[in-house]
């Protein structure tokens, strides 16, 4: 059960899905700036929701269903946030997960599966969850 505060925040991940018809589109995998990792810390231990995220190196696992984007240009979806979170008090890792819908736009120069930069904005959590077996 989710109690304490998180102080840490690693391996972050979407699962993107076509926010009209419910496709599955991929999975995306980022590193946070320390804005970002400081602005989903807020977010999960006190619901300040971010103004916006901005994820570095990602890399993006296609469906078959997926269809290139154009570099720069702002898409809506929904999907499920992941990552994993370190407890303050005991160091203790969990595994949390969030359904969103979101706004999101490469920062990159061309096409492809690996974006230098990825902005998230309009950020809306339908659940939120720690990941339990």
């Amino acid at each position: 059960m989710i109690a304490d505060v998180f102080t840490q925040l690693i391996n972050p991940s979407v699962d993107a899905y076509n926010i009209e018809t419910g496709t599955f589109l991929g999975e995306a995998r980022f590193l946070p700036t320390q804005e970002s990792e400081t602005a989903l810390l807020d977010w999960i231990n006190y619901g300040v929701k971010p103004k916006s995220l901005l994820m570095l190196e990602s890399n993006f696992e296609p469906s078959e269903q997926y269809t290139p984007i154009t570099p720069n240009q702002t898409y809506r979806q929904k999907g499920i946030f992941r990552a994993l979170v370190k407890e303050g008090t005991s160091g203790r890792w969990f595994p949390i997960e969030a359904r969103i819908t979101y706004d999101w736009r490469t920062r990159s120069a061309g096409p492809g599966l690996y974006f230098n930069s990825v902005e998230f904005d309009n950020i809306e959590i339908v659940d939120f969850t720690e990941s339990l077996y």
